[in-house]
């Protein structure tokens, strides 16, 4: 059995991963405190290879800026049945290897990821046995890691490895609402940890059952979140998911570093599915887009409001359903992308009123298309640790209308509040009367205040949404780390 933590660990792990590192880069193993940072990433979604949200683009969209700065960067992930390409086999080890805009890809090997769907059959289903799924995967992460200056861990589903990694690890919480359960003994021996990791409030005990996600915030020797705003609210007992008490025990305190976006593949002036190039300079042609959403969903002219992502609870969209017709009457019009437990009433609402609500299944052309065409993209969640839709709508020239949470206070500013560099509209409270509220002054600016309207867009469209200042915070952790 084993102990926690990564500089207790067994050599016989550095031999196995030395030889994969071996493998994977021709050559012999630079020293671990190298200008160059040779960093692991462990994950269960990435883009474009595997997503079913904004995980995969997060992690993507890091890995890819690290590497642009030089660092050294391997990407390691299921893999799963519905990836067809996935490169060469390692020898004598569980993984293919691929080469990717200049990343290196590691996909597991593994029967149990051979099945449709990532985490289960069905969007939003789940497989009973994702904790030995994703167990096994993390324990194959321990085994790989020796032979790594790092390792960076995402989310939930690979908490598991911050117990038995063989190297100092950085775990990132993107969603704390998904914690990854399962039964703590079977889980405990399937890591192969010791009985204190299953004592109560041990590592890996949570309420009787093993908890991945705790397993990551305790077992990590640094723990980031994607938002400021969401580090704050993880440290409160009323916004944490029960994780204030444990994350504020840390005896470092928990980092939060805002997520980007690729804004070289987002482009509004080079990107092919928009009907007309557009910039923050020439927005003229952006109504080309606009023109194009109501011709396409047969909607009226109006003020059009557009949403992406999942419908779901807390994505907030439930809130318009009071009072929805009056919003239509006064001239909103709305287009959502996407698909969740939220469908029926969505689909309720467009056969109310087919001529004001559209709904259809997501499509990355479709996102770009209401991201360019939208007057106004509106974002109600409930809760959203970092949030890629506003920065998409944005850096396309929709200003958002968003609740004051997460990472949408870090990268909203309402144009009330700061009459220079406004990027949008902000409520706090979260209920219907507060988002028809700011619906309604978006309207009038939209309608009344044309020359301040082009400056909230502006603003937007001209901020830096980028992942490479992102990416030199989290080189500049990592280096923290390395001492």
């Amino acid at each position: 059995m084993r102990t926690v933590g990564w500089r207790t660990h067994a050599v016989c792990w550095r031999t196995l991963g030395s030889q994969i590192r071996r493998d994977v880069r021709g050559g012999a193993v630079r020293p671990i405190h190298s200008r160059v940072v040779r960093v692991l990433f462990a994950t269960a979604e990435f883009s474009p290879f595997v997503r079913t949200g904004g995980l995969g683009d997060a992690v993507a969209g890091l890995a890819g800026a690290l590497a642009r700065l030089g660092h050294d960067v391997t990407v390691a992930v299921p893999g799963y049945g519905l990836i067809e390409e996935q490169g060469e086999f390692l020898n004598g080890a569980p993984w293919r290897r691929l080469e990717h805009n200049g990343l290196r890809v590691l996909f597991f090997q593994d029967a149990r990821f051979d099945r449709p769907g990532v985490y289960g059959p069905t969007p939003g289903s789940a497989y009973d046995d994702n904790w030995q799924r994703f167990g096994a995967f993390s324990l194959a992460i321990g085994k790989l890691s020796p032979g790594y200056d790092l390792v960076h861990l995402h989310d939930s589903h690979v908490g598991g490895a911050a117990l038995v990694v063989a190297a100092p690890s950085l775990f990132t919480i993107h969603n704390a609402s998904y914690p990854m359960l399962g039964p703590l003994r079977p889980v405990a021996e399937l890591l192969g940890l010791d009985d204190p990791a299953m004592a109560l409030g041990g590592a890996l005990e949570w309420f009787g059952q093993a908890n991945y996600l705790k397993a990551g915030i305790v077992g990590a020797d640094q723990v980031t979140t994607v938002s400021p705003g969401h580090a704050h609210e993880l440290t409160v007992d009323e916004t944490s998911f029960g994780l204030a008490g444990l994350i504020r025990s840390l005896p470092t305190p928990i980092i939060g570093i805002l997520n980007g976006i690729d804004t070289v593949a987002w482009d509004p002036e080079s990107d092919p599915d928009l009907p007309a190039p557009f910039s923050a300079e020439r927005p003229r042609r952006r109504a080309e887009s606009k023109k194009l959403i109501l011709s396409q969903f047969g909607l009226n002219p109006g003020f059009l409001l557009g949403n992406v992502g999942r419908m779901a609870p807390p994505k907030g969209l439930q809130l318009l359903d009071n009072g929805l017709d009056q919003l239509i009457d006064e001239g909103a019009r709305f287009v959502f992308v996407g698909n969740g437990e939220l469908d029926p009433m969505l689909d309720r609402w467009v056969e109310r009123r087919p001529k004001a609500v559209a709904h259809a299944p997501y499509s990355e052309p479709l996102a770009r298309l209401v991201s360019a065409g939208s007057d106004a993209y509106v974002m109600p969640s409930q809760f959203e640790p970092c949030g890629l839709g506003q920065m998409y709508a944005m850096r396309y020239g929709s200003p958002p209308i968003a609740h004051f949470t997460g990472g949408l206070e870090d990268t909203v500013v309402d144009i009330d509040e700061d009459p220079l560099d406004g990027t949008g509209f902000v409520f706090r409270s979260f209920g219907h009367a507060s988002l028809a509220k700011s619906i309604r002054r978006a309207h009038r600016y939209y309608a009344d205040v044309p020359h301040l309207w082009d400056r909230i867009r502006h603003a937007g469209m001209t901020r830096d949404w980028s992942w490479g200042a992102r990416a030199r915070e989290y080189a500049a952790l990592y280096e923290r780390m390395l001492g």
